[in-house]
């Protein structure tokens, strides 16, 4: 055999054997193969239900007795949030049971009896009346399963499944009832309606209702009002500089939520410089608002958003003088170690256009808040402000017009100021809030993007 066929005959062999185990393997492997060669053995993904001991080893099973912790009577020790139930349907017939055989009863007891030996007295049978009703209520018909840790929970269904139902209004009860603050957006005003005036004349919360849908019904929400607050210490007492640092640091809060609502300004790339010396700017603009435009006594508050809108326009027009535009002359009539000469220190010594371009970037985002609906809730103080969020029981209900999202954007500030005001509260008690908080933020994906790493960082005081 001619020596040039043997490596012909070696190649088809080679190739042969390349198609049998190509053939071999589509047949008998996939990529779920390279994981595990055992079917079932985590392939396809390890969750399983949970065993009832791994329930009860993991959740707090708590009694859900709404009408009992009502009256003031076993309110749940445990603060969490309720990932789901035991019992309920199980109990059902049992409970329909007891009340056909409490229904017969309490007609024999209703029913007079031959002789005068078997009458029984009225009082007897108000006696086993109420040891009947007693009964019925401390039947542990549904309990709760509890998770106590600082956790996130993401829920996702179509419409109409219950998500608020079977959800958050159990969820709304057993808050109130542990004495937890929370935040709920509500876009049809239900939650408000139904669960605002339980937590007030039950729990004794305070409750405040933002209501954006209809907003000469709602409560205010001045984002300067903790702000002015602080200012308002310090201008009394001066000496008192941990008032104004906390003045400063909410001002700071507000700008960057105002500015920068997507999260950090390196984002717009070679325009940075314009949005961080916009920060700094529009902070001292409203710490100039809170320390020299109090409300005399018997007027209505000024220190406002809409008003530091009013002064960066007003200092627009100015005219030039000596050289500087009016926001300059205004820097120059502080004095040299005042905050906000400071702050605005990069917008100040710019040049003329960039300077101008800076105030227009504030401009533009303060515009939005002119709105004359909008302005009989964001021009009024907040009954609520954050630090009392963080050690009372409050209630925050945030109505949200389904018909109108271009409200929306002022609903995300809203949240995400306060999530970050509480952060602030947090870093000064040692990093955990006095009272825990939860956030219940239904149809969140109805918000304009925002800077949402806040948010989910709460967890690390007690959301």
């Amino acid at each position: 055999m001619n020596e040039n066929v043997w490596p012909l005959i070696l190649l088809g062999g080679g190739l042969l054997a390349f198609l049998l185990l190509v053939t071999f393997l589509s047949k008998n492997y996939s990529l779920n193969n390279f994981k595990s060669k055992t079917v079932g053995d985590g392939q396809h993904g390890t969750a399983r239900w949970a065993t009832p001991k791994e329930i009860h080893t993991t959740y707090h099973v708590i009694p859900f007795r709404p009408r009992r912790w009502r009256k003031g009577e076993d309110l749940p020790m445990v603060q969490g949030i309720i990932l789901g139930s035991m019992g309920g349907r199980k109990h059902r017939v049992k409970k329909g049971m007891i009340s056909q055989a409490t229904h017969k009863l309490l007609e024999r007891l209703r029913r007079p009896t031959a002789g005068k030996k078997e009458q029984r007295k009225p009082k007897k049978k108000k006696t086993a009346i109420s040891k009947i009703k007693n009964a019925i209520e401390n039947q542990q018909d549904v309990r709760a399963l509890v998770d106590s840790d600082d956790i996130h929970c993401l829920m996702i269904g179509a419409s109409g499944v219950g998500k608020t139902a079977y959800f958050l209004y159990a969820n709304l009860e057993y808050a109130s009832a542990s004495g937890m603050s929370y935040l709920a957006l509500d876009t049809k005003g239900d939650l408000a309606r139904n669960y605002g005036a339980i937590a007030s004349r039950y729990y004794g919360y305070k409750v405040s209702v933002i209501d954006l849908r209809n907003p000469t019904r709602s409560d205010g929400f001045n984002f300067l009002t903790l702000m002015n607050h602080y200012m308002d210490i310090a201008r009394k007492h001066p000496e008192n500089l941990a008032a104004r640092a906390r003045a400063e640091k909410y001002a700071k809060i507000l700008a960057k939520t105002i500015i920068n609502p997507d999260g950090d300004a390196a984002q717009y790339g070679e325009n940075a410089f314009f949005y961080d010396s916009a920060e700094g700017l529009l902070t001292a603009i409203v710490l100039l608002l809170a320390e020299f435009a109090p409300p005399k006594d018997g007027e209505p508050e000024k220190r406002h958003i809409v008003s530091a809108f009013k002064l960066v326009q007003d200092l627009l027009a100015v005219p030039k003088s000596r050289g500087k535009n009016g926001f300059q002359l205004l820097m120059d009539e502080l004095p040299p170690e005042h905050k906000a000469r400071w702050l605005a220190g990069a917008a100040l010594t710019s040049a003329d256009q960039s300077m101008a371009s800076v105030m227009s970037t504030v401009m533009s985002r303060l515009n939005a808040f002119l709105d004359t609906e909008l302005e009989q809730v964001i021009c009024y103080d907040s009954p609520i402000n954050a630090e009392m969020f963080a050690s009372e029981k409050c209630a925050i209900f945030l109505i949200l017009p389904e018909e109108d999202p271009a409200k929306n954007f002022i609903a995300a500030l809203m949240i995400q100021n306060l999530s970050r005001e509480l952060f602030s509260v947090a870093d000064e008690t040692g990093g955990r809030l006095k009272n825990r908080v939860v956030l219940f933020c239904d149809e969140l994906g109805t918000m304009p993007p925002f800077d949402i790493l806040p948010l989910f960082s709460l967890s690390l005081i007690h959301i």
